[in-house]
């Protein structure tokens, strides 16, 4: 009974782990909050962020490259590949606005692929939102090489 109880003790640690973009969540110093099968939430810290112009509005590629990070943490599972996504910009981040926080949910569709909806918020204020589609496939590519 105790060893079925520590078992399940620790596959609940291995689901909390993060299997995939490791690389990405260090180079862009992407702060996991809470992982569980399906869902994910981080946080980025804005002050860090890159700014486009000299008023420190954040670059939209560095919030849809963080809103990537978490819908794929969401999925959690190796050889996720991001295959589609449409999103909305609704306010601008701001350097000084320090913490932003994403959250992502996924579900499986019929086809296998995940549907990963996520939204980015500051001081509770919806600051992006996003659909996103991904697909895991055995081999990196599906490019065939020619001869």
């Amino acid at each position: 009974m105790v060893e079925d109880l520590e078992k399940q003790e620790e596959e609940l640690v291995l689901q909390n782990e993060l299997q995939t973009h490791k690389n990405i969540q260090a180079n862009h110093s992407y702060k996991l909050l809470e992982l569980y099968a399906g869902y994910a939430k981080i946080s980025i810290n804005s002050e860090k962020s890159e700014s486009v112009d000299n008023n420190g509005t954040v670059y939209d590629g560095s919030i849809f490259s963080a809103a990537n990070f978490c819908a794929m943490a969401a999925v959690n599972e190796k050889n996720t590949f991001l295959i589609s996504a449409k999103v909305d910009f609704l306010n601008p981040i701001k350097n000084n606005d320090s913490e932003v926080i994403f959250e992502a949910t996924a579900t499986t569709n019929i086809s296998g692929k995940k549907n990963i909806s996520v939204i980015a918020k500051v001081n509770d204020i919806i600051t992006f939102s996003g659909d996103f589609v991904s697909i895991k496939l055995n081999n990196q590519s599906l490019i065939k090489a020619t001869k």
